[in-house]
């Protein structure tokens, strides 16, 4: 899909592309639509899977919360060629969204799903030490600034690459990170 644009998909050039049928391609999707709402899914999906993966990596290791975190979020970036692939789908996707209900539906549950686990990590370390005052902190909020800024990063890394720019994109998600996370963790055990 990447190769013709989302737009100019039809079920003929997707056939081509699986090397199938068009019969085949119809038989499961009865229009292009279909068609490009389950590609989405399936990006969608394969990118939290990965997040669960690298999280649970991390939290097999003992590592602090804001690693498991940021273990998560650095999926999201393109920093190799599936990545970078997929990151290039979910911005086309994200353009279609904008005049397509149901694709919009799917961003949106998948952005709110990153939150959700972000901010229950977040309320996680403020429970065992590693966010000193959660009083003043919003889970929420915090969750919104790191994918905002993770999202901000993906964007740049596709669009204006300097050579240097995984390393840089990490750097500002770990700076982040360590203004929020500022302290050990007393128990170690919790994950997001």
């Amino acid at each position: 899909m990447l190769e013709v644009g989302l737009v100019s998909v039809t079920m003929s050039s997707a056939a081509r592309a699986a090397g199938v049928s068009v019969g085949l391609v119809q038989h499961y999707y009865d229009s292009k639509e279909a068609l490009i709402v389950d590609t989405l899914e399936r990006v969608l999906a394969s990118i939290l899977g990965r997040v669960e993966r690298a999280t649970a990596l991390a939290e097999t290791r003992h590592s602090r919360i804001e690693d498991m975190l940021r273990a998560g979020i650095e999926q999201l970036l393109p920093l190799d060629t599936a990545r970078r692939e997929e990151a290039r789908l979910r911005m086309a996707f994200a353009g279609l969204a904008l005049d397509n209900e149901e694709l919009r539906e799917h961003q949106t549950r998948f952005a709110r799903i990153l939150r959700d686990r972000a901010a229950r990590a977040i309320e996680n370390a403020g429970r065992c030490g590693e966010i000193p005052d959660l009083g003043s902190v919003d889970p929420e909020l915090e969750a919104y600034v790191l994918l905002s800024l993770t999202e901000g990063l993906c964007h740049q890394l596709l669009t204006s690459p300097t050579g240097d720019e995984g390393n840089q994109a990490r750097r500002a998600i770990a700076t982040r990170m360590s203004a929020l996370f500022s302290s050990a963790c007393a128990h170690r055990t919790l994950s997001w």
